[in-house]
């Protein structure tokens, strides 16, 4: 039985919205019917519109005679002459309605308690701290039997404690009764619970009832406001194939789209910015779901650096990660297993701590958290479709530009990749100099010539536009001044550093890199070279494609004392040899920015391998 009243309170005439071509209380009765767990499926309704809507499409309905304050009084009129034994309540609002849910609400009367059970509902985990806070999702309380306590809009139990992880669950407004249990809540006075909640159920338990409460991870979009519509309509568009077909009217032109990357909305800069980091998140924290913090474990053993710094609240958590090889498809799978299986609730947030790696990781977290699959599932450009959690960046090094990039760099089953997405970009992103003060030469040194060679990548490649070429040239000039100059203070260099780092990864955000990222890209899968140094040592030997760059850098180099490894490929197999090269030649955007479209005329794997022994 579905009860179907026209003049909801919240969202008038809601089942007669249109869901993808069909009513929505249409595709209610479609989806209990097609279920084939029932003798008859009937609408119940005080609205002619419905009744027609219905029985127009082959449906049954059934108008009531009498005026109904619930969905369950307008049933029990409806059967009470009727020869039934289980009544199914599913409430008119529910489209997504499947038949698992269902046969698992009818199986608890065949169980050994049935005796006790005077009706039976469904239920599902929550773990979004806002749907927990809306008053429009209904929560339940039960015993170790799942016999309901109590139903509330209100959060229960309410979180005083917020060190203890509470599981919430979300009433589905879905009922199996007993044909008697309905006619005597049909002939029961609703009393003062239930008129406060407006909770139909309650009125059950205020009267002694038993109710079974049954688990199903069904989620599905209950049709309550004009924006869970909106949310339907997404579902369904996923379920029914859109046709795209072009028509000679609506026909544009390919090379007249330009692409709409997103931007960090948000960046504080200055020294000991970190320490506003209380102020800055305080508003995306979510009740009691956690924000956790991923940070370089080169900061684990010095905790007054980082992390007594740091306002941990509730369960909050710090989760210390070895940057000793690069960041891996598998330990993002890992980090994020880790989260789910520790804590109820969605994080308020990732927070990055350190340098490329790290922001890269935390990232991919974060896009994980709401994406099915591995990490791996993503690697390519545009694969992500759900919005990934707030996440903030904060770099501890810089020149990778991945505080400001819209990809986070994996290494992944078959390559290296990044997972390029609009849903990369950091929420937010605090640029503090005095964290970068304490860096190693060397590290400073190859993690800046990273920013160098993106600079000299976008500003020589064929992808150049104005956008990219204003930051590009910034970067490039800042470059210069911090490696080729005396004169600057070390405070100031670093300060200096980090805006090349974010105006080089600016503009390869509107463009690509080049060569020197292509084989980096393939000596790291291969033999494990970090991003920064394998820059420098591919870049070195590519004169013959950026002549002017490579001589700077040279300079660069020798004015540091710079010692590159030498080596580096003279002992590879043949088959890691074409693993490199492989991986690199799959890169097709950069070396098309670096040669031009016609890119495959002039290098191919022979050559490249070349290359690669020189290293």
């Amino acid at each position: 039985m579905i009860p179907a009243r026209y003049s909801a309170t919240r969202f008038p005439g809601k089942l007669m919205q249109d869901l993808g071509g069909k009513t929505v209380i249409r595709r209610t009765y479609e989806a209990t019917f097609n279920s084939n767990l029932f003798d008859a499926v009937y609408v119940v309704t005080d609205s002619k519109i419905i009744y027609n809507e219905i029985t127009s499409n082959g449906g049954i309905a059934i108008m009531s005679k009498k005026e109904h304050s619930c969905g369950s009084d307008r049933i029990a009129e409806a059967i009470e002459d009727m020869d039934v034994d289980i009544v199914v309540n599913v409430q008119g609002d529910e489209p997504f309605t499947e038949k698992e849910s269902l046969q698992s609400l009818l199986n608890v009367f065949y169980q050994e308690d049935s005796n006790r059970i005077d009706l039976a509902s469904l239920m599902t985990p929550m773990n979004d701290w806002n749907d927990i806070m809306n008053p429009n999702s209904v929560k339940v309380i039960t015993d170790e039997h799942n016999y309901a306590l109590y139903f509330s809009r209100a959060p229960i139990p309410y979180p005083r404690d917020t060190e203890v992880n509470n599981i919430y669950f979300k009433h589905k407004g879905v009922y199996a009764f007993k044909k008697q249990a309905l006619i005597d809540f049909y002939n029961l006075p609703m009393r003062s619970l239930e008129a406060s909640e407006k909770i139909e159920c309650i009125r059950y338990l205020e009267y002694g009832k038993n109710i079974k409460m049954v688990e199903t991870h069904h989620e599905g979009v209950e049709i309550d406001t004009p924006e869970d519509l909106e949310r339907a309509k997404k579902l369904i568009n996923k379920e029914i194939p859109v046709n795209n077909t072009i028509t000679e009217n609506n026909q544009k032109k390919i090379d007249t789209v330009y692409k709409n990357f997103p931007m960090v909305p948000k960046v504080v800069f200055g020294s000991n910015s970190f320490d506003q980091i209380d102020t800055i998140i305080l508003p995306e924290r979510n009740g009691v779901a956690p924000f956790i913090y991923l940070i370089d474990s080169v900061f684990e053993n010095n905790k007054s650096f980082i992390e007594d710094r740091i306002p941990l609240s509730g369960t909050d958590k710090i989760i210390y990660i070895s940057t000793a090889e690069e960041p891996k498809t598998s330990q993002v799978d890992d980090i994020v297993t880790h989260i789910k299986q520790n804590y109820q609730y969605v994080p308020s947030g990732i927070i990055g701590i350190g340098g490329g790696s790290i922001l890269d990781l935390s990232k991919a977290v974060a896009i994980m958290l709401t994406n099915p699959g591995s990490a791996a599932d993503y690697q390519g450009w545009d694969l992500v479709k759900n919005k990934a959690v707030y996440h903030v960046g904060i770099p501890t090094i810089s020149g990778t530009g991945a505080e400001v990039s819209r990809t986070t760099v994996l290494m992944g089953p078959e390559r290296k990749l990044g997972i390029n997405s609009d849903f990369t970009p950091f929420d937010q992103v605090i640029l503090d100099p005095n964290l970068i003060k304490d860096v190693p030469k060397d590290q400073w040194f190859y993690t800046g010539m990273d920013c160098y060679i993106h600079c000299i990548e976008s500003l020589d490649g064929t992808y150049l536009n104005a956008f990219s070429q204003s930051y590009g040239e910034k970067a490039l000039d800042l470059c210069k001044e911090i490696f080729l100059e005396n004169n600057l203070s070390r405070e100031a260099s670093d300060g200096k550093l980090m805006m090349a780092s974010w105006h080089g990864g600016m503009s390869i955000a509107y463009s690509q890199v080049g060569v020197a990222h292509a084989m980096s890209y393939g000596l790291a899968y291969v033999l494990g070279t970090k991003h920064g140094i394998g820059n420098c040592i591919v870049f070195d030997k590519l004169g013959k494609y950026y002549p002017e760059g490579v001589a700077i850098f040279k300079k660069m180099k020798e004015f540091h004392n710079i010692n590159l490894p030498k080596g580096v490929c003279a002992n590879v197999t043949e088959e890691q040899l074409d693993t490199m090269t492989n991986v690199a030649l799959s890169l097709e955007p950069l070396w098309e920015n670096a040669l031009g479209a016609d890119w495959k005329s002039e290098i191919n794997a022979d050559m490249l391998k070349e290359l690669y022994r020189s290293l």
